[in-house]
């Protein structure tokens, strides 16, 4: 893997250090690559310039972005997207180090693979974690795991904080579930606000899953609303006014 050298949105004006933000979680199909694109939307939107690196080896959105481009070939691209492997620790890190180096930020949407070397030195680079999760045992109990072993990496290399972690709990169907499930559910909820911080729900809609990496439509935005104002305001210290 070459490192890439980002050349777009330079600027000679100084600016704070970027913000390095990832998408991860060990559950395959929780909904990272698509809450990746769609918060990345949301950035452009709010004004925010990044870089989006596709870190799955399938590459979902690189390739969703060249269906997006033959299904709507008259529109711009809202950001860059660069593929890149997170298999080897030294690389990785090179990568991390040229990302500091620019003035815009980087988004990142991670494979389901913790035992891949250069997942955990990203992870601990970060600024932010995202992690999509669905309120159903299967997700909850990889989810945990994926907690335990950033806390034991943790306490292992005297690293007194992890990076904050925002949970969203994805694909909510409000009308699902027994008391004692809810019970549950409610307690999964209070146990990664713990850990760190639990967005607003998205629910289950189809139009969220119709999105695409050119741009968002009204009832996306509406139905996004809540959990990507809960996110700007604490990554970017946006005041959002409230509708």
């Amino acid at each position: 893997m070459s490192i890439p050298i980002f050349n777009c949105f330079k600027s000679k004006q100084q600016k704070p250090r970027n913000k390095i933000i990832v998408f991860a979680n060990q559950k395959g199909g929780a909904g990272k690559t698509t809450n990746c694109v769609l918060f990345g939307n949301t950035l452009i939107e709010h004004k925010h310039p990044f870089v989006l690196i596709d870190g799955d080896p399938q590459r979902s959105i690189v390739k969703k972005h060249e269906q997006d481009h033959e299904r709507f070939p008259d529109l711009e691209p809202l950001y860059q997207i660069y593929a890149s492997d997170l298999d080897n620790e030294q690389r990785t890190m090179e990568l991390v180090n040229a990302m500091r180096e620019e003035d815009y930020d980087f988004v990142v949407d991670t494979p389901g693979n913790l035992s891949l070397e250069g997942m955990l030195p990203l992870l601990f680079a970060a600024d932010a974690i995202i992690t999509p999760i669905q309120l159903e045992k299967t997700c909850i109990n990889s989810t945990n795991s994926f907690i335990e072993t950033l806390l034991m990496c943790a306490k292992e290399t005297g690293t007194e904080d992890l990076p904050p972690i925002y949970f969203i709990p994805n694909q909510y169907n409000k009308g699902w579930g027994r008391k004692d499930e809810l019970q549950e559910r409610q307690k999964d909820l209070d146990y990664y606000n713990g850990i760190g911080r639990v967005t607003p729900k998205v629910p289950n809609a189809a139009e969220i899953q119709r999105y695409n990496t050119l741009f968002m439509t009204d009832r996306q935005k509406e139905i996004l609303a809540p959990c990507h104002n809960f996110l700007l305001e604490r990554i970017y210290n946006e005041q959002i006014t409230k509708k």
